[in-house]
């Protein structure tokens, strides 16, 4: 295992420290396993137990009302940290946000109410002596401000940060006692069993594929996990249930290069967890070598997507001279939730002519939801919610409940107006999520909860037929077409300068790294997008900006041959593809 690690490690110029134990024999593997480490957001872990021991012993209510305003919210990418309005949630939804999108406001409420002294104290009561955690989010942001100043991107100012070093930060531990603290929730030992078993749920409801999970592609595979990210550091912690086994994985990897977005590092993540589990299974590890294709023509892109399993079509546009690349790009395809894009500039049409207060609250009740593997589907409670923040959940994380509150305040209608006011004929949202999921339950006569892993012993040839994989059946597009509505929203074309910012502000916030922005990796590009996703279906749309002023919307769309749910080269496939159009458009191929 030490020689595999290490050549996974030279490709990427990076240190790691991993520890797997087998939970049913106690069998371990590891790899600098009792290193101290930086945990990032791997610190909420124990923040959730000790919550989830509260709640188990009464001091606290799960279903206890927290009415979060606007202002004060500790900073973060994700979650509560970057709605615009007060939302009322339940402490367990909070704990939900915490865990899924790594939310820092969330956590900071948290860990304010719970004090870090009694996490410690938990710590140290399941034997877990050299973890810690001595702050909160923003208390860890306060350090990096005094330590990094100016823009916060000089390079030698972060390696001597307090924050990246593992003595000096504020939350630090081992990979060994990351997977103890793990064997405890999974073995029913960190809190009551009742606890437990929700703490596993929210864990297994982690949003990000790119790391642990890319490494564990079998169909019934679970990865329950969290992440965490700080400059230099990518980590992920978890455990992995397959072919009837459980494995308690701790991950940790640190490179010298301080840019955040680094796919060969996060993938890198996935593979040293799969190495430290295949050798606690005795198992040879089969690892997809790096797609290294260079295409010189659109023709090769589409012939590079059949030789991994997949259709393509595509279509990119410089939004300066209007210059094009496409494959198959007036095919009329399936959209998945990229139709969320003409609902949100609908939206914000709306609210631009006064007809939608944005700030309107609503309260989402408790039952009735549709299914969505993200956001408000996944709460136990009610939430009370602006139309703002819905329409972000709508574009940041997917979320089908808050698409379908949405489109039931602008109306369909008032969709197909806007799509026909542009020409685009081969667009239309004839059906909102649920529907579209409706049609799967009923072709299928089985339930579906969104969630393509229910579906892989389904024989392609059926999904095929599905009509929510027809695009005359359900919510459709072309490629062409979609980049049209994309430069017309760049430009300010789409509707009022405000109402187009408010829909680029939410796509450059959608939080997955692992289609389109995986085609352009570094912090210099700016990359704003729109996934969607069905059974064999996998699609991103978006807008990519150079530092030098090119600008050019992309839209690409595949649909693949196998149903397996978790295929990280067709996922990379959407950013390799992008990357090679946006490419040929910029004249940096022969």
């Amino acid at each position: 295992m030490k020689q595999q690690v290490e050549r996974a490690l030279a490709a990427i110029g990076g240190r790691a420290w991993v520890h797997a134990v087998d939970l049913d024999s106690g069998k371990e593997a590891g790899y600098g396993e009792d290193g101290l480490v930086v945990l990032a957001s791997v610190f909420k872990i124990p923040v959730l137990v000790e919550l989830f021991r509260r709640f188990g012993d009464g001091r606290l209510d799960p279903a206890a009302r927290i009415d979060v305003p606007a202002e004060g919210r500790s900073a973060g990418p994700t979650g509560l940290s970057v709605m615009a309005d007060p939302i009322e949630l339940s402490l367990r939804d909070l704990a939900y946000w915490m865990m899924s999108v790594s939310d820092n406001a969330a956590t900071d409420i948290l860990v304010n109410l719970l004090g870090t002294e009694s996490i410690n104290a938990t710590l140290r009561e399941l034997g877990l002596t050299r973890t810690r955690v001595d702050g909160t989010c923003d208390d860890l942001y306060r350090m990096i401000d005094e330590d990094v100043p100016g823009d916060g991107n000089d390079p030698e100012a972060w390696r001597a940060a307090r924050a990246v070093d593992p003595e000096r930060t504020l939350q630090s531990g081992t990979p060994r006692e990351t997977t103890r603290l793990l064997a405890a929730i999974w073995n029913d030992e960190a809190a009551s069993p009742e606890q437990c078993a929700e703490m596993r749920r929210i864990l297994s409801l982690q949003a990000w594929p790119h790391r642990l999970r890319a490494g564990f592609t079998e169909p019934g595979t679970q990865v329950s996990a969290k992440t965490g990210t700080l400059r230099f550091w990518r980590n992920e912690s978890g455990v992995v249930e397959f072919d009837g086994r459980r494995y308690a994985v701790a991950v940790f990897v640190r490179t010298e290069d301080h840019r955040y977005r680094l796919p060969a590092v996060d993938a890198c993540v996935g593979t040293l967890g799969r190495l430290a589990v295949d050798h606690l299974r005795s198992a040879e590890t089969r690892l997809r070598p790096p797609d290294t294709a260079r295409a010189a023509t659109p023709e090769q892109i589409r012939d590079h997507a059949r030789e991994l399993g997949a259709d393509i079509w595509l279509h990119a546009r410089d939004l300066a001279s209007g210059k094009t690349v496409g494959v198959g790009e007036n095919t009329p395809v399936v959209t998945a939730s990229v139709f969320k894009v003409p609902v949100a500039l609908e939206l914000a049409r709306q609210s631009a002519a006064g007809e939608v207060d944005l700030t309107e609250r609503i309260t989402v009740p408790d039952e009735g939801r549709v299914p969505s593997p993200y956001g408000l589907a996944a709460h136990r409670d009610r939430v009370v919610v602006s139309y703002r923040d819905l329409a972000q959940l709508m574009m940041v994380i997917s979320d089908n409940v808050a698409t379908d509150l949405v489109l039931d305040r602008v109306g369909k209608d008032r969709v197909a107006e806007l799509l026909a006011e542009f020409g685009l004929t081969g667009t239309a949202v004839p059906q909102n999520c649920a529907e579209i999921l409706a049609t799967v339950e009923e072709d299928l006569g089985t339930a579906y909860s969104d969630d393509e892993r229910e579906l892989s012993e389904v024989p392609p040839e059926r999904l095929r037929a599905l009509r929510a994989l027809v695009p005359a059946e359900t919510c459709r597009t072309t490629p062409e077409e979609i980049t049209r509505l994309l430069a017309a929203i760049w430009r300010d074309e789409a509707a009022a300068p405000e109402a187009c910012a408010l829909v680029r502000g939410w796509m450059g916030a959608q939080i997955w790294p692992h289609r389109l922005t995986s085609g352009f990796p570094g912090d210099d590009i700016v990359v704003s997008g729109k996934t969607g996703t069905l059974p064999l279906v996998r699609n991103e749309v978006g807008v990519v900006e150079f530092p030098d002023g090119g600008r050019y919307a992309v839209g690409v769309f595949t649909r693949a041959d196998d149903p397996t749910p978790n295929a990280p080269h067709l996922d990379a496939l959407i950013g390799w593809a992008a990357s090679e159009a946006v490419a040929l458009l910029r004249d940096e191929r022969p």
